[in-house]
């Protein structure tokens, strides 16, 4: 018996293949904090129960786990899952009610 070990490495535009929800397009500002650090802003661009696709100045190592700032919601806990050229993918630990997402997803441009 021959045997073949390999390893996978997944490109960020990967793990959108693996999402449990569709994401919809977003256009929304909030905030992120790392333990112990201060808040800083992030650009939400799309979001699902599940998690959400952001743009942020500020690196995020992939696993770090992070609370999110929604307008007019309490922080929020995820994952950082992915982070490159100043995008990346956040995992929420609890899915945000399908409702509370898709509010986020109607977000206009004249209203952040």
């Amino acid at each position: 018996m021959m045997r073949v070990s390999a390893q996978v490495q997944s490109e960020p535009g990967e793990e959108q293949n693996k999402r449990a929800a569709e994401r919809r397009a977003s256009n929304t500002m909030a905030t992120v904090r790392q333990l112990k650090q201060p808040n800083h802003a992030i650009h939400i661009i799309d979001i699902s129960p599940e998690g959400c696709g952001f743009r942020s100045r500020w690196p995020i190592a992939a696993d770090t786990r992070i609370w999110l700032g929604l307008p007019g919601l309490e922080t929020w806990a995820a994952r950082v899952v992915w982070f490159e050229d100043g995008k990346g993918g956040l995992h929420f630990e609890r899915p945000l009610h399908p409702l509370v997402a898709e509010r986020f997803a109607k977000v206009e441009p004249g209203r952040l």
